[in-house]
């Protein structure tokens, strides 16, 4: 278990939608027992202005260039994925996986993680040009430093291995048969008996599937995709919507950035 003098550092974006589960992780885990849940601060790394490919943070936080990503001096080393920071919370925070429903909340992880967000989400006139490699294009640059241009060759591999085929047809056509047969087993759960109206998650309290379903859900629905989307399943996400652990997470945010209401993110008060 964590230590509670130790606080540690998620590395976050308030529009990535991993950074979401991730944070939104932690609140539930705080309201399931804060005395027993590790407890963190954020630092904002701005996507808008390329700071997950920055040379300090691409040595020092995650070689991968993306976000989430949870340090602290009590970690052998930083944890640079999403899941394997619920992973890592589960178990300083037992409460979010109940004996009784880990099975079902296992299985659930699986299937959100089978596809990527992108796949679903990105509109179809910004599927054209696929997902910028910023890494490739930094590249390009002749004032870096020699250590900044290694990890920004490991980076653009990183990329073009996992992410330069995420938005091709067949792949996006793969991606929404996925995410449809996650979305039918939440709507399975919530279909399955009766639910009072004061019962808004999925399962009988908080759990870490609720901290990754509800993120994904709010942002099928803001990106209108409904054919996602089961009527129970918004239902579900909306109430949950409505907790305080979702307004400490989101502050009343949506999960899609659109400048013209959020102005800069680096002047996000509170983050």
């Amino acid at each position: 278990m964590a230590s509670q003098d130790t606080v540690y550092t998620l590395h976050y974006f308030p529009f990535s939608l991993y950074s979401i589960m991730a944070r939104f992780g932690f609140e539930i885990a705080a309201s399931l027992g804060p005395e027993t849940s590790p407890k963190y601060q954020l630092k904002l790394v701005n996507l808008h202005e390329d700071e997950e490919v920055s040379e300090a943070y691409l040595t020092e936080v995650n070689s991968k260039g993306q976000v989430p990503a949870l340090t602290s001096p009590s970690l052998p080393a930083p944890i640079t994925d999403s899941r394997d920071i619920s992973e890592w919370l589960c178990h300083q925070q037992p409460l979010l996986v109940p004996s009784e429903h880990r099975q079902t909340i296992e299985r659930l992880i699986d299937a959100l993680y089978s596809f990527h967000a992108m796949a679903v989400s990105v509109p179809e006139q910004d599927r054209i040009h696929g997902v910028p490699n910023t890494a490739a294009a930094m590249l390009e640059r002749s004032d870096i430093s020699e250590k900044h241009r290694r990890a920004l060759e490991m980076k653009s591999v990183f990329h073009d291995t996992n992410h330069c085929r995420t938005l091709e047809p067949d792949n996006i056509e793969q991606a929404e048969a996925l995410c449809r047969a996650f979305t039918s087993s939440l709507e399975e759960i919530l279909t399955a008996g009766e639910r009072s109206e004061s019962q808004r998650w999925l399962l009988d309290g908080p759990t870490i599937i609720d901290a990754h379903a509800v993120p994904m859900i709010s942002r099928l629905l803001e990106r209108e995709r409904t054919d996602l989307v089961p009527a129970s399943v918004a239902a579900y996400a909306k109430g949950v919507m409505k907790s305080k652990e979702w307004q400490r997470t989101t502050h009343g945010r949506g999960t899609v950035f659109i400048g013209s209401r959020y102005g800069h993110v680096r002047d996000l008060q509170p983050l």
